[in-house]
């Protein structure tokens, strides 16, 4: 009788670390941080202060950009994002969508 109530028990316990195992494979992993993307546009149409201010609230309003750093002089607007929230695409419109005009490299 006590040799039954024993194996019960490993029966049980084992059981039980299975799965607690099976769980914590099927639970979603923390996946490693994406690395920022750094890319510059040559944008026209920028005459002022004013100018950088649009483009940087513009493209600032989109998921997932850490910096915009437009310049009217040297007619560049400097962005790093998220590739994983956001795409290069997306900036040049949002630029667009400003009144200035997004020059191909």
């Amino acid at each position: 009788m006590k040799l039954k109530a024993i194996l019960l028990i490993l029966a049980v316990a084992l059981f039980a670390a299975c799965s607690n195992s099976a769980k914590q494979a099927t639970e979603p992993t923390e996946e490693a941080p994406v690395k920022p993307v750094e890319v510059v546009y040559h944008v026209e149409g920028m005459t002022c202060d004013h100018c950088e201010e649009s483009i940087q609230k513009g493209v600032t309003a989109l998921p997932g950009i850490s910096l915009v750093e437009a310049n009217h002089e040297d007619s560049t607007t400097k962005v790093i994002y998220d590739p994983s929230k956001t795409d290069e695409k997306a900036i040049a419109e949002a630029i667009a969508q400003r009144g200035y005009t997004v020059v191909p490299n």
